[in-house]
């Protein structure tokens, strides 16, 4: 079964029988049911700006869903190289990082001015270095983050229970 790398928003609902804090997820388990009746499955590791990396491994019909719904990363294997990929799609996923919270400098510091001289492997462990711990403001009903930093799953974990 193929498989591909997302970025996936987290969500959050009220637990029906729990009056406390909303719980958050990751979108992509709205489709858990589909995936997996299908014999595809998925996991994650969450990174800054309320998201995460998602290896989904599904049917091509799934994933072809999976990509009007996520952002798709532009390769499905970690060590293939960025260097082939037009430079409107390096941009994008270096502006993808940016708005995930990461600043310009600490981008430049690891990478340079172009993701063409790396893999997915290494822009995805950068994106995985760090995400910030959320809470709950009642008064508002919104998730913050804001919250001390905290590691994140390392993507070889996340590769390693999804298998190609």
């Amino acid at each position: 079964m193929p498989v591909g790398w997302y970025i996936v928003p987290y969500k959050h609902k009220v637990q029906r029988f729990w009056t406390g804090s909303p719980i958050r997820y990751c979108a992509i388990d709205d489709y858990t049911q589909q995936i997996v009746a299908a014999g595809g499955k998925w996991t994650e590791t969450e990174i800054l700006g309320n998201r995460a990396i998602v290896k989904l491994r599904a049917s091509q019909v799934i994933l072809n869903q999976a990509d009007t719904l996520f952002k798709r990363l532009p390769k499905d294997r970690l060590d293939d190289p960025l260097s082939d990929l037009p430079v409107a799609v390096r941009q994008a996923l270096k502006n993808e990082v940016l708005d995930q919270g990461y600043t310009i400098e600490e981008v430049q510091s690891r990478f340079g001015d172009d993701l063409g001289s790396y893999t997915l492997r290494q822009v995805l462990e950068f994106m995985a270095t760090r995400r910030k711990k959320p809470r709950y403001d009642s008064q508002a009903d919104i998730i913050v983050f804001d919250g001390p930093d905290q590691p994140c799953r390392p993507i070889e974990s996340v590769d390693a229970e999804v298998s190609d």
